[in-house]
């Protein structure tokens, strides 16, 4: 099913499926590295709000615990630093 899933249905809707068994499917020492490596649980957002550069190419990632839908306005808050200003 994994094969199958991460082949023809490699998107973020398809995550709907593993978010509650994934822990089960560790603990039975299922394989699950090409389901990490694909993009079902990967979102590739763009919006306006958000700048496509800084002056800072260091990759960056932060956690974020609120909607998905509200990402859009949250920028400040998750970058608040000067380096990640949009100025």
């Amino acid at each position: 099913m994994i094969e199958y899933v991460v082949k023809y249905q490699n998107n973020y809707v398809s995550s709907y499926l593993f978010l509650k068994i994934l822990p089960s499917l560790m603990q039975k020492d299922i394989k699950i590295q090409a389901i990490l490596e694909s993009e079902i649980f990967t979102v590739i957002f763009d919006f306006d709000e958000w700048p496509g550069n800084h002056n800072n190419d260091e990759e960056c990632v932060r956690f974020y615990n609120e909607s998905f839908y509200h990402l859009r306005h949250h920028y400040k808050t998750i970058y608040p630093e000067d380096e990640f200003s949009l100025e």
